[in-house]
């Protein structure tokens, strides 16, 4: 194996039994191989959702489905993905068409981003859920807190005005568990936009959540 590829194995913290699964993983479909990183990159792309996940879920414990499933989606994107393969310098490693290494895709986001995922297919592959697991929470845990929600409430309230609508209203629907661990359940409701429900651990943060889930029922972004 190059010096290029043991660095690879390095930074993954996974040193490969079968290394012919990370030399495929960095195999481009521009080879016209009947051997590339695709059928890889359907499997990474699996395996890393589910990771992210969990990670989510336990990391934001107070956030209903609706804003965790926003947030997942801003950590499983191109752009993450291809931010971190940079970190790993795969670009560097991949195998392209001379026509694609030409027009710069050991740069290209797509290509880094997929080729990522086949790298989390061979190590699942080849190391188990624990060993891919490790890498998935080393490289993403520190982007967990760097994918913040916007301000939901003054969002929402900037979105109403510049449609020339009034202000929203937030009302207490229910209160849950004991005082020192209360969950409490807000709802916000607009004129003509609709309404929704959120859940926090204050009141503040369940009128938060509400304003997050009526801003994705209207398609507007909230992370940042």
């Amino acid at each position: 194996m190059n010096t290029a590829l043991q660095q690879i194995e390095k930074l993954v913290g996974h040193t490969f039994t079968d290394q012919s699964l990370l030399e495929l993983a960095l195999t481009h479909s521009s080879l016209k191989n009947k051997h590339d990183n695709e059928r890889l990159e359907f499997l990474g792309d699996r395996v890393l959702g589910l990771v992210i996940a969990e990670l989510v879920y336990s990391k934001f414990p107070s956030d209903d489905e609706g804003l965790l499933a926003k947030r997942h989606t801003a950590l499983v994107r191109q752009e993450m993905l291809a931010k971190i393969a940079l970190k790993l310098d795969l670009g560097s490693c991949l195998k392209l068409s001379p026509g694609e290494e030409k027009s710069g895709g050991r740069k290209k986001p797509s290509i880094l981003s997929d080729s990522l995922e086949a790298v989390i297919a061979a190590i699942y592959l080849d190391g188990g859920f624990v060993k891919v697991e490790a890498f998935i929470q080393q490289y993403w845990s520190g982007e967990l807190t760097s994918v913040q929600l916007k301000d939901a409430k003054s969002h929402l309230q900037e979105w109403l005005q510049s449609h020339k609508e009034e202000l929203p209203t937030y009302t207490l629907v229910m209160q849950k568990g004991e005082a020192h661990e209360a969950l409490f359940v807000m709802k916000v409701v607009t004129d003509n936009h609709g309404e929704a429900i959120g859940e926090g651990s204050s009141k503040q943060q369940a009128e938060q959540n509400a304003a997050a889930n009526l801003l994705l029922e209207l398609g507007e972004d909230i992370t940042s």
